[in-house]
């Protein structure tokens, strides 16, 4: 998937002692920069155990001799382990292909599992916790972290199973659930909100289903399917949107360059979404989909940053302009992204070709617009979208539009359709980020526009 060799680190079977992977997760914290973006990934048993009056579930780590609980890597022990390394990386993935529950194995005296060449990932220590079935509980990985202060938007926990289910290992795929999770992330995931981008809960949609599918012929053995649980920041955007050729936009000219602009430009770009351009459906599913896109972006959010926005929510057309103000806790470089209240087209207000120095201070209300250039409503009537995001580190705006793109205005635009939603979402997270660091801190809100 891209990374270095050099980036990862890997201890299998007698190298995986709980001292080497505690060794490796402090190392790790060391190595980690500032807006870095970390996957821990664990294949292999889970366990459950008796400790006092709790009930304590971990990850079974290598042991030359008879099991211990000393061999357990608890999940408050990866909480404490893996949150420094939340403190410095923009996102922390952990993946947990194990489970943590003997489900339906208990009491069995035959081994149906050898002979269906399938086997649990589960390890039982004959000191099991009694839980049943349906019960109800919070498993402690992801709380533990939160009651340590990990920001949730910059933190994922993917489980192979719930807390009461049983994750299967096949002898010709491996981790049932990684294997599913590897085809999905590798491309088979569909982007189901059609925003542009896939993100986790897309790719546990598409994994379920396959899971789901290959344990259909063992549940007359009493061997159902897992079912993966995503926790943290399940919109997370974990693969770059594809390259698109910008060369060929389809656009017109919003008219000769002005220091006061229309909210909503004077000529629309025309409509490139689907074969009935009028159809009325396919108009609000392009709407639909471009509010996606915006939300796509928003939830790359870094929990750490704070963007402060202040917006008036209505303006009469014709007659309001639109100004706001923004304050961040750090520094860092401001875009606006306007999606208009007719849904066709994407503007970047901010910077524009008037205004090109969006570089803004920690701690410091900046007002908007400058004296050079001015926003005025100006229809049809409706809800703008306008997305607010504070990069650590600037964008290059041709991968939205190419500098000739967006005609003579001071806006640089692009009609909604497909290419352009990918497009929006590349440039804040993709291929525009210009400097290691993409951590971003955003503020998405509505503006209506009234007679």
């Amino acid at each position: 998937m891209g990374i270095d060799d050099v980036n990862i680190i890997e201890l299998r079977d007698v190298q995986a002692t709980k001292k080497a992977i505690v060794n490796a997760l402090q190392g790790l914290t060391k190595k980690v920069q500032s807006g870095d973006k970390v996957l821990i990934y664990y294949s292999g048993h889970g366990t459950r155990y008796n400790s006092g009056d709790r009930c304590v579930e971990g990850l079974q780590a290598y042991s030359a001799g008879p099991f211990t609980e000393a061999d357990v890597l608890s999940e408050e022990d990866l909480a404490k382990f893996t949150y420094p390394i939340s403190e410095r990386a923009d996102k922390l993935v952990t993946i947990v292909d194990a489970c943590f529950s003997g489900g339906v194995l208990a009491g069995k005296t035959r081994s149906l599992t050898q002979e269906l060449g399938i086997r649990p990932k589960y390890n039982a220590t004959g000191a099991e916790c009694a839980v049943a079935v349906n019960e109800r509980r919070t498993r402690s990985f992801e709380p533990a972290m939160f009651r340590l202060g990990a920001a949730r938007e910059n933190f994922v926990q993917i489980a192979a199973a719930n807390y009461n289910e049983v994750s299967w290992d096949f002898p010709q795929l491996g981790g049932l659930a990684t294997h599913s999770l590897s085809q999905c992330l590798l491309g088979e995931a569909r982007d189901i909100n059609a925003s542009g981008a896939v993100s986790l809960d897309e790719i546990r949609q598409c994994a379920q289903q396959k899971i789901d599918e290959t344990m259909k012929p063992h549940a007359r053995f009493g061997r159902f399917s897992s079912t993966l649980q995503i926790r943290g920041s399940r919109n997370l955007v974990v693969t770059q949107a594809p390259s698109v050729n910008t060369a060929n936009l389809e656009r017109t000219s919003p008219g000769p360059e002005q220091q006061e602009v229309e909210l909503i430009a004077v000529s629309t770009p025309p409509n490139t979404f689907g074969s009935s351009p009028s159809g009325s459906d396919l108009e609000a599913n392009k709407s639909q989909s471009a509010e996606a896109t915006l939300r796509d972006i928003y939830e790359q959010r870094n929990g750490r940053l704070r963007l402060d926005v202040s917006a008036p929510n209505q303006l009469v057309v014709g007659k309001d302009h639109f100004e706001f103000s923004v304050r961040a806790n750090v520094d860092g470089y401001l875009h606006v992204v306007m999606l208009g209240s007719d849904g066709k087209s994407f503007y970047l207000l901010f910077p524009n070709k008037i205004d090109q120095d969006n570089q803004i201070k920690a701690n410091t209300r900046y007002n908007f617009p400058r004296s050079s250039w001015s926003v005025k409503a100006g229809g049809p009537v409706g809800t703008n979208r306008i997305l607010f995001v504070l990069s650590q580190s600037p964008r290059d705006p041709t991968v939205f539009v190419s500098n000739d793109a967006s005609g003579g205005g001071p806006f640089a635009y692009s009609v909604t359709d497909h290419d352009s939603r990918k497009r929006l979402i590349d440039f804040f997270i993709g291929r525009g980020v210009q400097g290691r660091n993409a951590s971003l801190a955003a503020s998405l809100i509505a503006v209506k526009e009234v007679k």
